[in-house]
């Protein structure tokens, strides 16, 4: 990478800018695409990268470093893109148990889910909290609780299994939950 081209991007230059960004585009795709396996998803993603990046270069420290610190970006919007879709999942799952359940609204299903998970150890709830709330994944929470893998997979399994179980004694269907 040129740093001269960096040196005039950092000073605001949109074209050294647009050079920059060019040589590590198709970089920057395929990496995002190996997050999100969705060619539209990832595409935005690296633009939405180029925005963050182009408002924020000023604060790159080392301008050696540029490609490296746009690959970032682009993987936190990857991430981000992840966690967005967890919660539309969620919500998805809550619309279609609420859709064969006739007589519960998603709201009062979100209200019974609330309160089922009152019902779980902290570190259980807060388990589930990140996995289908947030969006991290099973690796990113074994190293935020620091546990190993293989025990929060069943720890957050075991929770799930007593979730649904709660939810049957509540009167949803079996094919809902």
């Amino acid at each position: 990478m040129d740093l001269e081209l960096i040196k005039k991007a950092k000073g605001g230059c949109f074209d050294s800018f647009g050079l920059a960004v060019f040589s590590i585009k198709d970089r920057a795709y395929r990496i995002a695409y190996s997050y999100l396996k969705n060619t539209d998803d990832s595409k935005d993603a690296v633009c939405d990268s180029i925005e963050k990046a182009f408002y924020g270069i000023k604060k790159l420290k080392q301008l050696e470093s540029f490609d490296t610190w746009f690959i970032r970006i682009v993987i936190n919007e990857c991430k981000k893109k992840l966690r967005e879709a967890n919660n539309l999942l969620l919500e998805d799952y809550i619309d279609d148990i609420a859709e064969q359940n006739k007589e519960f609204s998603a709201i009062q299903i979100k209200l019974d889910l609330i309160v089922l998970l009152e019902n779980l150890k902290p570190i259980d709830r807060s388990m589930i909290y990140m996995k289908y709330y947030i969006g991290y994944s099973l690796d990113e929470i074994s190293k935020i609780v620091e546990m190993p893998l293989s025990t929060v997979k069943t720890r957050i399994y075991t929770a799930l299994n007593k979730i649904r179980t709660l939810m049957r004694e509540e009167g949803y269907t079996r094919e809902s939950i």
